[in-house]
């Protein structure tokens, strides 16, 4: 039986200790029971991490999470594995964009988990960044502004660096799993700016100065593993989509990439591999990226007026 992307089969022994198996691991053929279930996860970013170099001994980590599915368990697994490092830190952030009736619960969410967890959520709004909130902006729009995604996600970035960078963090962690990131190479394929796969999986070290370096630490486990790991230990997590969601295209590569999975187990991995082969072989020919600053704000800038600054004047701001 299949519930919520959940396998239970009482009839398979778990490929690794033999007791009941729970779930079915469709793209390494194994079935799990509960407990290595949770540990195969763990340990599948543990070797994410160690393989590109993404967390150091003494890191203050930033965690953004949102009160989804995917950041609860982030901070879940994190939290397990730094605690074999005592000098490192973890700071939850939450970024409250103002969305009237969503919000609130999601934030709840994530106050929950951090204090299961004994860490202390910090939370910065858009309010208080750039004064106004998403639900304010999208009234202030004109009919040929932007969708509400678009502005929220440039602002969503500036309000998590600026978090991390008050923090005094070393890096930032999101949320992103398996199944968005392939999502987003193919996006950037079908618009032909396939240079931006490498422009948005920037290394550690490779950080442009006033930007607080942003790692992935589970995109090596899919959508159905975070759903499963989630559902197994019970965490809590806000599971209602956000009123603005308005991406079609995402909607319709995630449906492709979906029924590819299915149908072929492994697809999102090996698309995962090759992603990376192109993020290599365009760093040997790189594109310089020139940053200056942005005259109105001093962010970091490629160009006069930086992304938050354009669009708080297309609002009126």
């Amino acid at each position: 039986m299949e519930r919520l992307g959940v396998v239970v089969s009482m009839q398979s022994g778990c490929s690794k200790c033999g007791k009941p198996a729970v779930y079915l691991r469709r793209y390494t053929s194994e079935h799990l029971c509960s407990a290595c279930l949770v540990l195969t996860t763990i340990d599948r970013v543990r070797k994410t991490i160690n393989k590109h170099k993404m967390l150091h001994d003494k890191d203050r980590i930033a965690v953004a999470i949102s009160g989804g599915k995917d950041s609860a368990v982030l901070l879940h697994i994190l939290h397990n594995i730094e605690s074999a490092y005592p000098d490192s830190e973890i700071v939850p952030v939450t970024i409250d964009e103002g969305i009237q009736g969503y919000r609130n619960e999601a934030l709840e969410s994530a106050r929950e988990l951090s204090r299961s967890l004994d860490l202390n959520l910090e939370v910065l709004s858009f309010d208080e960044l750039i004064g106004y909130s998403l639900d304010e902006i999208v009234k202030r729009r004109t009919s040929s502004s932007l969708g509400a995604c678009s502005y929220c996600g440039v602002f969503r970035r500036r309000a998590l660096n600026t978090a991390a960078q008050n923090l005094e963090a070393d890096v930032i962690a999101t949320g992103h799993n398996l199944d968005d990131e392939i999502q987003t190479v193919f996006m950037n394929i079908l618009r032909g700016d396939s240079a931006r796969i490498a422009r948005t999986n920037v290394p550690r070290d490779m950080s442009v100065e006033g930007f607080v370096p942003r790692i992935k630490p589970i995109t090596e486990i899919t959508e159905r593993d975070v759903v499963a790991y989630a559902h197994h230990l019970k965490l809590p997590y806000h599971d209602v989509p956000c009123p603005y969601a308005e991406e079609a295209f995402r909607n319709d590569v995630r449906s492709f990439l979906n029924d590819m999975e299915h149908k072929r187990p492994g697809t999102l991995l090996a698309t995962l591999r090759s992603s990376e082969d192109m993020t290599r072989a365009f760093r040997q020919n790189p594109t310089k990226w020139e940053f200056t600053r942005c005259q109105k704000c001093d962010a970091p800038s490629p160009s006069k007026l930086c992304k938050v600054c354009e669009m708080l004047e297309s609002i009126g701001g």
